[in-house]
């Protein structure tokens, strides 16, 4: 099946618009990511990206029941080490099949589309964590995302312990003064590790860091009407996110689309608590209705 057909289309915005209607922990990371990407490459197969995610999960599974690591419900009250379950994902997703970080043609929006990424075997880091957050979600093993400054890493849990991972470097632990001398890098030479810096961040907001590249790398290019379209996208998984409202109506705007800029603005002046870019929003939304008329 790809999403060439307007039907279909249509019918995987309908799927995304119910993702946006789940609660945080209830998202399936790989499955929207694969919709999102679809929705970019219309070519896209997606029953065999769905098989390939099927055969990694039977992989990893099968090596879990082998290395003696507890899946499922059975793994919440493991006490199972994190590492170890690092390192079998990392041998399932780098090893057995790997997959790598893209170093080479970094920028490229291949890199940010899964459906791309499953057929490259190449891809940016939270496109690798989002395949990594997927095993996790599989296994039952507690899996996410963490926004470490300048850079997208894993963190892996199990028993009493955590480890961070880089999924751009073959999922490799990054032991602590590794993550310190990251940290100084683009921070200073007074930063210090802080609680923050091995917090999670939600699963919506992963998918989203993931379509934000692609966003920026158009709208870079001057493909105004692909980081309108990108952004239409985020909103779908991501509806009560006000401050996306806001970005879609600037573009729109610039873009010449004064009603669509205008009902976009007026959505997010109708929910924002900042009272600043409200204000902007609707002195922006009477410039662009004395246009219009």
């Amino acid at each position: 099946m790809s999403a060439g057909a307007p039907s279909e289309r249509a019918a995987i915005a309908r799927r995304l618009e119910a993702v946006g209607r789940l609660d945080d922990d209830a998202v399936p990371i790989a499955e929207t990511a694969l919709l999102l990407s679809a929705l970019d490459h219309p070519t896209a197969d997606l029953a065999k990206a769905r098989a390939l995610l099927e055969e990694m999960s039977l992989a990893a599974e099968t090596e879990a029941m082998a290395r003696g690591l507890k899946t499922g419900v059975d793994a919440a009250d493991a006490d199972d080490g994190a590492r170890d379950r690092a390192v079998l994902i990392a041998d399932i997703l780098h090893g057995r099949y790997g997959f790598d970080g893209d170093d080479e043609t970094y920028d490229h929006d291949d890199n940010a589309s899964l459906a791309r990424v499953l057929e490259r075997r190449r891809g940016l880091p939270v496109a690798l964590g989002v395949l990594a957050m997927h095993l996790g979600e599989t296994l039952g093993w507690p899996v996410v995302g963490v926004n470490f400054p300048a850079h997208f890493l894993i963190r892996v849990e199990g028993g009493m312990d955590r480890v961070l991972v880089d999924p751009f470097d073959r999922g490799r632990v990054v032991e602590t003064s590794d993550l310190r001398a990251l940290l100084k890098q683009v921070a200073g030479d007074t930063a210090e590790l802080e609680p923050e810096h091995y917090r999670a961040v939600d699963r919506r907001a992963v998918l989203l860091r993931l379509q934000n590249n692609l966003k920026i790398r158009a709208a870079g290019r001057g493909e105004l009407d692909r980081a309108r379209d990108v952004l239409a996208r985020m909103l779908l998984i991501a509806p009560t996110d006000w401050a996306l409202w806001y970005e879609l109506g600037l573009m729109r705007a610039r873009l010449g689309e004064q009603l669509g800029a205008v009902q976009a603005l007026e959505v997010f002046a109708a929910n924002t608590t900042a009272e600043e870019p409200r204000r902007r929003a609707l002195t922006l939304v009477e410039r662009l209705r004395a246009e219009l008329n």
